[in-house]
């Protein structure tokens, strides 16, 4: 299989390619996993030989450990929406299968190039020029790997004559078990149909931790959060380590997955609501000609402290 990676890029002893075109990143802690050709996908990040996300089983992109969202977040009900009086009509880019909504933009299903790579860090572009979404752009994403967490940077730039709804987001997986517990301070909380679209929104009037302090088996959601105030924890008391994730500012949404009887949750840091494009378009970053749009994301991992420490 050809990685589609030039070889003078190689140039750190501490990265590592498969021949699948897998590229891994270590420091003394942290370990990541990338997949250019697939959805510039991390197949795995892992803290001290610890599961940080899940580990990707299999090449497809449904069993990734995180992927990036772009040029949009989540779901287009039915891809329909319209931009300055002009309609538009995205079919379905659900990988393998249909389904009735435009889902996660189109940074997921397509390769990205690797224009710089060392021991420390990969930067990955992915260029859309297809015509199905309505706008040229160009996404890049960087993963840094230190010893004191994981960071990852994404930008998309608009690169059509007439401005462009953008939104980014990042989707990671946990491993799922009973004592998984996900706190994140928001204000409002969508109640959603089956499908995923939003209804109405919940609003607490304050931020607040809708799972009171509950494991994340407790409910099974497939929502979006509001109003982000801090960090995102998830603590694993079963293996005993506690995840923390950091959003840039231009992410105050957060998507939360919970299924009945899968082996693993989703907690999202997005830029957008479901759907906003139809519903509050006005909560998406609108890019002229040549405009970027930024975000960022830190993953730490450590210990969770206990009454002997």
């Amino acid at each position: 299989m050809s990685t589609g990676l030039p070889a003078n890029l190689i140039n750190d002893q501490n990265v590592v390619m498969d021949k699948y075109g897998l590229l891994t990143l270590a420091t003394s802690n942290y370990e990541v996993t990338i997949a250019p050709q697939v959805g510039g996908s991390l197949r795995s990040l892992d803290w001290r030989g610890l599961p940080v996300f899940r580990k990707a089983r299999t090449g497809h992109i449904l069993d990734a450990a995180c992927f990036p969202i772009v040029p949009f977040c989540n779901r287009i009900a039915l891809g329909r929406f319209a931009v300055d009086g002009v309609e538009h009509r995205l079919p379905s880019n659900f990988p393998d299968t249909w389904h009735p909504h435009a889902l996660h933009g189109y940074g997921w299903v397509r390769p990205w190039q690797v224009m710089a790579l060392d021991g420390a860090s990969i930067r990955l572009v992915h260029d859309y020029d297809e015509g199905v979404w309505p706008w040229r752009y160009r996404a890049e994403q960087q993963v840094t790997v230190a010893a004191d967490g994981v960071r990852i940077r994404m930008s998309v730039t608009n690169l059509s004559s007439s401005p462009m709804p953008a939104g980014l987001g990042f989707h990671p997986y946990f491993p799922g078990d009973d004592s998984a517990v996900y706190h994140g301070l928001h204000r409002g909380e969508w109640e959603t149909s089956p499908d995923g679209l939003p209804q109405s929104l919940v609003d607490a009037g304050r931020a607040v931790d809708w799972w009171q302090g509950a494991p994340m088996t407790r409910r099974v959601v497939d929502t979006i959060q509001e109003g982000r105030k801090g960090k995102l924890t998830i603590q694993r008391p079963a293996d005993g380590l506690l995840i923390e994730m950091e959003p840039s500012d231009g992410l105050p949404c957060t998507g939360v997955y919970v299924g009945r009887d899968a082996d693993f949750f989703c907690v999202e840091p997005l830029s957008h609501p479901t759907d906003a494009i139809n519903r509050a378009p006005e909560k998406m970053a609108m890019l002229a000609e040549g405009e970027t749009l930024k975000a960022s994301l830190l993953i730490r991992a450590s210990r969770i402290r206990t009454q002997d420490d």
